[in-house]
């Protein structure tokens, strides 16, 4: 994270600035040990921009990221210092802003600044991870296997989001198609039907009162229950930015049948590759946990990764912690026991993110057959209601002018 500082030196001057640490405590520390009296220091807020608003059309996508990472290990894998390596790259920037960020990681560097606190000024861009794989694998001089790694890594985890919203891509795009359908019908098709029926005086069956009576709910109220969703949805969603809302969203999301399965599974497997990956990248086992729980997004696992952490740093490894938490799968602590004992424990997470990944991805799979099914069954049902609702009628008109 990026924090915005006012400090005093020891001669009374007051500097300010910004600098980059992975919690507000840490960056406190840093400033003390520098010999500074800190005298505010907050999160950096950033600005508004097109390019943070819309980082898919506007801004660079992890993708650009990526490529950027393979083309830069390739260029400096053939003997090409960084600096070169990145004007070249510079001048086959296929985004303005991938331009931008090149033209300042360039600039970082000729002012003398090791390439991972050239990164550290983007954490939009680059993620902590990405950062800690690059600062080591530049300490132990070989910048681009560090930079292959974690390209790797990126693409592992944009396929298992492609995954994700290829899986819940149709059913989503069926059901809002049959809600706005449906919304269409009820509001503007069945109201002069209704008074079409009403004039010929005739007894409508219930389905017709039922579809009508709903017709008329959302045609005389529909604008007060739209406020209300907006309302709600604004509630919830401010409720959820707390810590104790974000605790008890994340808490559901990992009980609820199917869906809590797939979610436990999908953590598992992020904090697996991801300690993994680090592990092979040479960082100590402490700061690789404290990278994992700021980058992990469910709060729930958040908190029982720190206690492990906690443990951990006490000397008591990484599967014994893990053990004492029913959150995490039996399977899943004994195959990292066992990667202890024999010093395999980084090929040992890759194989469980492996496993993980693949439990995810079956688990999806097995929601998206079931989602499928039961929606065109629930939606099969209504459209025969809404037929039902106008054939009917139009029978008993028919009678009533025989």
């Amino acid at each position: 994270m990026t924090y915005q500082y006012v400090v005093s030196t020891l001669d009374k001057k007051v500097l300010q600035g910004q600098m980059n640490a992975d919690s507000e405590e840490m960056a406190e520390a840093a400033l003390q040990q520098s010999g500074y009296r800190v005298l505010t220091l907050k999160e950096a807020r950033p600005g508004i921009s097109l390019e943070r608003l819309l980082p898919t059309l506007f801004g660079v996508r992890p993708q650009h990221v990526i490529d950027l990472s393979q083309q830069l290990a390739d260029l400096i894998d053939s003997g090409l210092n960084i600096l070169v390596a990145l004007g070249l790259l510079k001048g086959q920037a296929a985004k303005p802003a991938l331009e931008r960020l090149i033209t300042g990681l360039i600039e970082e560097l000729q002012a003398g600044n090791p390439f991972s606190e050239a990164l550290g000024k983007y954490p939009e861009v680059f993620s902590n991870t990405y950062r800690q794989v690059v600062a080591v694998s530049e300490q132990a001089g070989n910048l681009e296997d560090g930079l292959r790694q974690v390209a790797a890594y990126m693409e592992k985890q944009m396929a298992i989001k492609k995954k994700v919203v290829r899986a819940l891509a149709y059913p989503v795009l069926v059901l809002v198609m049959a809600v706005g359908v449906m919304a269409l019908f009820v509001t503007i098709v069945l109201p002069p039907l209704a008074t079409l029926f009403a004039s010929f005086g005739t007894e409508l069956p219930w389905t017709t009162k039922i579809v009508i009576a709903i017709a008329d709910f959302f045609v005389n109220h529909g604008t007060y229950l739209l406020g209300g969703v907006l309302v709600i949805a604004v509630l919830l969603a401010g409720y959820a930015r707390l810590p104790a809302g974000r605790l008890t969203v994340d808490r559901l999301l990992l009980r609820v049948p199917i869906l809590g399965p797939v979610n436990i599974a999908r953590n598992i497997s992020f904090f697996c590759r991801t300690t993994g990956m680090l592990l092979h990248a040479g960082l100590p086992l402490p700061q690789i946990m404290s990278t994992v729980i700021q980058s992990c997004g469910n709060e729930v696992i958040r908190q029982a990764l720190q206690k492990v952490k906690e443990q951990l740093v006490q000397g008591q490894g990484l599967s014994e912690p893990l053990a004492a938490n029913a959150l995490f799968p039996r399977l899943m602590v004994e195959m990292l026991g066992v990667g202890e004992q024999t010093g395999n424990i980084d090929s040992t997470l890759e194989t469980l993110a492996n496993l993980y990944e693949q439990k995810a991805d079956r688990r999806i799979d097995t929601l998206t057959a079931m989602i499928e099914p039961v929606m065109t069954i629930a939606i099969g049902m209504v459209v025969a209601l809404l037929a039902l609702s106008i054939i009917m009628p139009m029978y008993s008109v028919l009678d009533s002018v025989q």
